[in-house]
């Protein structure tokens, strides 16, 4: 093998055991320099743990570490770490990799590009020696068929679940540090404020990160795993107007904040765009998503440079909603998730520069809903993905194929993130624990008499028109179904496979039936659990309160639009009203459409007229409002009902609310449902693969 040889701008000398830089000179052992020989050779490809120690050791009897000492001696004198991995790369349980490029004295440059059989052939300068390059050369083709098989295998099935976290708060957004180390996530404080905190995985210490509570976004770890990016949004609890919101990118000294030292920099101020997904760059700029106005459903890739302060748009080409963005630093690549007009979700890869390198439909599976979003995070070597839909963890490939890498025996799996060197994966566990119950107005800050206790989401219940039953939606055996409670007992009404889309359902007008979405279609369920399905053209996306006794209305995304449909029941036919951007419809008793807008404003369509109801627009918390004798309920930003009269126009307050009500359901005579949030427990867990 070539005695010098340059690795970067290091220029290594064997013979004199050195390595020279910037006109410094390191000596180090000749074993440590064997060991940087091999994996030139093989630069940008893995050499496993027996291979360096047969061809560097041969025969000789070493202590287990005597290897990773070679390596740690090498990197001290690349200024590179285990950490930074700049250099000299781990891969578990595999080996370790060179990852830069190699000049060897004579002209030959060995770099990712180079084929290994040949960078090995004109390594090898004296005869004496082919012998034992040629086993060499047949082990390393060995070691690439074994590793060309291993890479066809399908992935691993991870099925030890270890917990992270077990706090009485909710956690979520976990991001493994470049180096694995550490683990940074939000920790709830209330219904939508948190903290940041940061767990180091080796001692289990827990330290908060942030100074006050807020409307924090995920993290993102800069490419040294120094810095932390987030969005901090405005008071979510005190404003509803999406106009009045504001949102700040922040960056913090994750060192300074894991030692108390809680200052973080702002790099833009309170910016009236809707910003998300902040994704740090390995050339320090940051990525994140952007509302240009309330107006368009979706938004732009941007790139924040924090030298200029200069926010640039990525000249992107797609069509439809991003609603994931992520990004791999090994290949330098952005990914996007795109909700088209055709209700296909779209995974692309691109560019920062905007150039598209893969674009595939992610290919459902038959009960996944075809508006429930599919977050998705990077594998370390940026060739795969990571993605939940309904709960458990699913791998992704670049062409949209999903396949399943959980037991069954584990569900309620969120935001799964792989560790960076490991082979093993960090998600939440777990659901938002929601209470149904009798509003109380009586109290000065009324809260809800529980009627249905349970540790699962118990939400949305309604009383039966014309009989005593009160219906509501749960999770309580593990996925969105219709429960009932007749009095004396609560019991589960629905078996739908794969549970019903969402937990909005309607009772029909004579209270015998009920009608709920189930694979994007109607299922009308009857009182003893048998149900008739209703195909429509489109795939419905939320079904609003059934108050006309032959029509229903739903919604559905046309075109990237939320468009409102009436239903026909005795005829079948299915008649576009219209309206777009609708997020809440009913019909009144004299058949007219009543309706809010995406930006909360409500409008009354009334012999083909529409008549704005300023009176409350922006005045509904959530997206739910409650239509009953004419009268329009809701929850607004301070936590008061209210309540309007369609026939006059008036609008009164009726009581202040306990802030975790975050709507009414239904009413009968002076009796109100609604349902309060109530905390539950969302955990940090790791899954393995055994």
């Amino acid at each position: 093998m070539a005695q010098q040889f340059w690795v970067n701008n290091y220029f290594i000398d064997v013979t004199r055991n050195q390595i020279q830089h910037q006109k410094q000179t390191i000596q180090l052992p000749p074993k440590a320099l064997k060991v940087l020989e091999v994996l030139a050779a093989q630069a940008g490809e893995v050499v496993s743990h027996d291979e360096l120690m047969d061809l560097v050791w041969e025969k000789s009897v070493v202590g287990p570490n005597t290897l990773q000492r070679a390596i740690a001696q090498l990197r001290k004198a690349f200024g590179d770490d285990s950490k930074q991995q700049a250099f000299i790369k781990t891969h578990a349980k595999q080996g370790y990799s060179l990852e830069a490029n190699v000049r060897w004295e004579g002209g030959k440059v060995t770099n990712n590009e180079t084929p290994l059989l040949a960078t090995v052939i004109q390594a090898t300068s004296k005869p004496a020696v082919n012998y034992r390059y040629g086993l060499y050369v047949i082990a390393i083709l060995v070691v690439s068929v074994a590793l060309f098989t291993f890479l066809r295998q399908p992935p691993p099935l991870y099925n030890q679940l270890t917990p992270i976290t077990a706090s009485d708060s909710q956690e979520y957004n976990a991001s493994y540090s470049p180096d694995g180390k550490y683990l940074v996530f939000n920790r709830y404080e209330g219904q939508c404020v948190s903290h940041l905190w940061a767990k180091d995985l080796n001692n289990k210490q827990e330290v908060r990160l942030s100074h006050e509570p807020g409307h924090y976004s995920s993290l993102s770890w800069s490419a040294d795993g120094s810095q932390l990016a987030f969005v901090l949004q405005s008071d979510c609890e005190a404003e509803v107007n999406l106009m009045q919101r504001c949102w700040q990118l922040q960056t913090l000294d994750f060192a300074r904040a894991w030692n108390g030292e809680t200052d973080s920099t702002i790099r833009f101020d309170c910016d009236q765009i809707q910003t998300s997904h902040p994704r740090w760059l390995n050339d320090g700029r940051i990525a994140l998503l952007q509302y240009p106005s309330p107006e368009i459903a979706g938004p732009d890739v941007v790139i924040h440079d924090a030298r200029t302060g200069i926010i640039s748009k990525v000249p992107l080409e797609h069509s439809g909603k991003i609603y994931s963005l992520v990004y791999s630093r090994v290949k330098n690549l952005l990914a996007s998730v795109t909700l088209d007009d055709n209700n296909q979700h779209v995974l692309r890869t691109f560019k920062v520069d905007g150039e598209i390198q893969s674009a595939a439909s992610i290919k459902r599976l038959p009960h996944h809903s075809v508006y429930g979003y599919l977050p998705i995070s990077f594998s370390p070597d940026g060739e795969s993905f990571l993605a939940s839909p309904k709960g458990q963890i699913h791998s992704l490939s670049l062409t949209g194929e999903l396949s399943l890498i959980q037991s069954d025996n584990i569900s309620g799996l969120s935001d799964p993130i792989y560790h960076p060197d490991q082979t093993k994966i960090a998600a939440t566990q777990g659901t938002k624990d929601f209470d149904i119950g009798l509003l109380n107005s009586s109290q000065d800050n009324a809260a809800i008499d529980v009627i249905a206790r349970s540790t699962e989401t118990d939400i949305n219940a309604q009383f039966q028109p014309q009989g005593e039953l009160i219906a509501f939606s749960s999770y309580r055996s593990g996925q969105s179904q219709l429960w009932l409670i007749d009095g004396e007992r609560t019991y589960q009404l629905t078996q739908f496979e794969g549970g019903m889309d969402g937990l909005l359902y309607s009772w029909s007008p004579d209270g015998q039936q009920l009608v709920v979405n189930h694979n994007n279609q109607l299922a009308i369920a009857e009182l003893d659990g048998s149900y008739q399905i209703i195909n429509t053209p489109m795939a419905i996306n939320y079904l609003v309160p059934w108050t006309h006794p032959t029509k229903l209305l739903a919604i559905a995304n046309q075109s990237g639009n939320d468009q409102l449909f009436s239903i026909d029941l005795e005829s079948g036919e299915t008649t576009n009203t219209g309206l777009e951007d609708v997020m809440w419809a009913a019909y009144t008793k004299e058949k007219h459409i009543v309706y809010s807008d995406n930006q909360k404003r409500f409008y009354l369509i009334s012999n083909g007229e529409k008549t704005a109801l300023s009176a409350i627009d922006t005045k509904l918390y959530g997206k739910r409002a409650l239509l009953a004798n004419e009268q329009i309920y809701g929850i607004d930003g301070q936590h008061q009902l209210w309540q309007y009269d369609l026939q006059n126009g008036a609008f009164t307050v009726l009581t202040k609310t306990n802030k975790d009500v975050i709507y009414v359901s239904s009413l009968k005579g002076e009796q109100m449902l609604a349902t309060q949030f109530i905390g539950g427990r969302r955990e940090l867990v790791e899954l393995e693969a055994r």
